[in-house]
């Protein structure tokens, strides 16, 4: 996942050098250089790619620290989405 995300990244920067340059502890936001509609076009990639819905209501800045980071959180979300609900509970 790690290395999807970095790429991810380097095609929504249109800067194939990050693809090296970056790595787990990398800050998404200041090492890559993303601005705000940059960051919104990764978001929504990373929702196809993952196939993941981002609560942006709930969403902390915290989870761009560092590409390690990003990771558990959208694993996080895919464990909870994929995860069995009891009979009759709809999932909010």
């Amino acid at each position: 996942m790690q290395s999807q995300v970095i790429e991810m990244i380097s095609a929504v920067k249109e800067d194939p050098e990050l693809v090296a340059k970056l790595d787990g502890h990398s800050d998404i936001i200041h090492d890559a250089g993303l601005d705000s509609l940059q960051l919104v076009h990764f978001m929504l990639q990373v929702e196809d790619a993952f196939d993941v819905e981002i609560d942006f209501d709930s969403f902390e800045l915290e989870h761009l620290r560092s590409v390690d980071a990003f990771c558990s959180y959208i694993q996080g979300i895919s464990e909870a989405e994929q995860a069995p609900h009891p009979e009759g509970m709809e999932t909010v």
